[in-house]
């Protein structure tokens, strides 16, 4: 049976495989000036990997840098640029020249809009999640009831594997993906969404036997993306 190291996730890349240097971000050439003035405000870590530590899998969204554009809390935006969204580290990169860096003063963002999807930082989401690390999430339903999706990758120790003559695993890391399910009212702070009992448990009155209803009926599964999208948008509609 293999037996796994949870504690070594991908923290060990930060300590013991990286190099990290202040830099600031070039955008592509004839950009904007505001979108140069938007990347250089949000400070930027150069990571350098010096590990040959083997890594099965590989922690990106997307693994290629598709277009994105960054809004800022203040107003401003910066014209489409490569992004790429690492699920691991929980952080968006941009290139400069050679070197990948990741943004690390989220909080400065509205959000990002990347490969046609939105992205935005709530670390009270955060916090409501299964894996807390810093707090992008896709807004997948925006409505009086919206849906964010937050995606982990878990690093992963392959350490033991057991049999007659005993023996040990390939010892090498491998990503393993989950994915949480948060909801939040208008009114109201974000929630879980794992079960029917906790996603009822959050509504009232009439609402609440219209939408018990519609989970059975639909025979709605809460382990299926496309099941919880249709309940929430159900929810919207009444």
């Amino acid at each position: 049976m293999k037996g796994v190291f949870l504690f070594f996730t991908v923290c060990v890349f930060n300590f013991a495989c990286l190099a990290q240097d202040l830099k600031t971000v070039e955008v592509p050439r004839g950009a904007q000036r505001q979108s140069k003035q938007i990347v250089d405000g949000i400070t930027t870590h150069n990571y350098t990997k010096r590990s040959s530590v083997p890594v099965n899998g590989n922690p990106y969204f997307e693994q290629d840098f598709l277009p994105g554009i960054l809004e800022l809390n203040d107003g401003s935006k910066s014209d489409e640029m490569p992004l790429r969204y690492n699920i691991a580290s929980d952080a968006f990169e941009v290139i400069q020249s050679t070197d990948t860096l990741s943004l690390n003063q989220p909080y400065k963002l509205k959000q990002i809009v990347y490969d046609d999807k939105v992205f935005i930082f709530d670390p009270e989401l955060r916090s409501k999640a299964e894996r807390k690390y810093n707090g992008f999430f896709e807004l997948k339903v925006k409505g009086k009831l919206s849906l964010y999706i937050k995606r982990n990758k878990d690093l992963l120790l392959d350490s033991f594997t057991s049999n007659y003559q005993g023996g040990s695993g390939t010892k090498e890391y491998y990503y393993v993906d989950k994915v949480s399910y948060v909801g939040k009212f208008n009114d109201g702070s974000g929630f879980l969404i794992k079960s029917k009992k906790d996603f009822l448990d959050q509504v009232e009155g009439q609402e609440k036997a219209e939408i018990k209803s519609f989970i059975k009926k639909n025979k709605i599964k809460f382990r299926s993306e496309e099941d919880i999208i249709k309940l929430v948008e159900y929810v919207n509609s009444i």
